[in-house]
């Protein structure tokens, strides 16, 4: 893992925030195009996972400290999708329905991208009983999914946190 503050200054010369591309030519060589992030806003302190540590659908993760051996933690992933947020969201919750966890839709939520579903998963896990809150919406063909997780015990303590967080997500533009 990378410190939280130093990974920011290195990758986006910022020290608040993270930011990912889906960009093709965000490794290529400075150009005049600007490229679009999906900036997260993580809790003070959390530390950012490197990339190579991830899966290939997860694009970003942090991860803070909590008194278990599975962290508090939060990461976007993207995978594209034509058909409607709606049906992505019927599949979802069948997926999780036939692995044994309890899927609640919680409705919408605002996010400074826009409007975005907020629905909560339990389930169990080799490091207990787990919950996640997701926040996932959809732009172009592109579907977007945050996730906050803890230990279902911890989750209170971090939920004011995980809310902050996922609510910051922010499309920006950059050179």
């Amino acid at each position: 893992m990378l410190n939280y503050r130093n990974f920011y200054i290195l990758f986006l010369l910022l020290t608040t925030n993270h930011a990912f591309s889906e960009s093709p030519e965000a490794n290529a060589p400075q150009n005049n195009h600007k490229q679009t992030y999906l900036v997260l806003t993580a809790p003070e302190g959390w530390r950012s996972m490197e990339a190579k540590d991830l899966s290939p659908s997860v694009k970003m993760m942090v991860v803070g400290k909590g008194d278990y051996e599975f962290p508090p933690s939060i990461n976007i992933g993207t995978e594209v999708y034509p058909g409607t947020l709606k049906a992505y969201l019927k599949r979802i919750k069948e997926i999780n329905s036939s692995k044994g966890a309890e899927f609640k839709d919680l409705g919408t939520i605002n996010i400074e991208a826009g409007v975005a579903s907020l629905s909560q998963v339990d389930k169990k896990t080799e490091w207990g009983n787990v919950r996640m809150m997701h926040v996932i919406f959809k732009k172009d063909d592109t579907i977007y999914i945050a996730t906050a997780a803890a230990r279902r015990e911890e989750f209170p303590t971090f939920y004011k946190s995980f809310f902050n967080a996922l609510k910051s997500l922010k499309f920006e533009e950059r050179k």
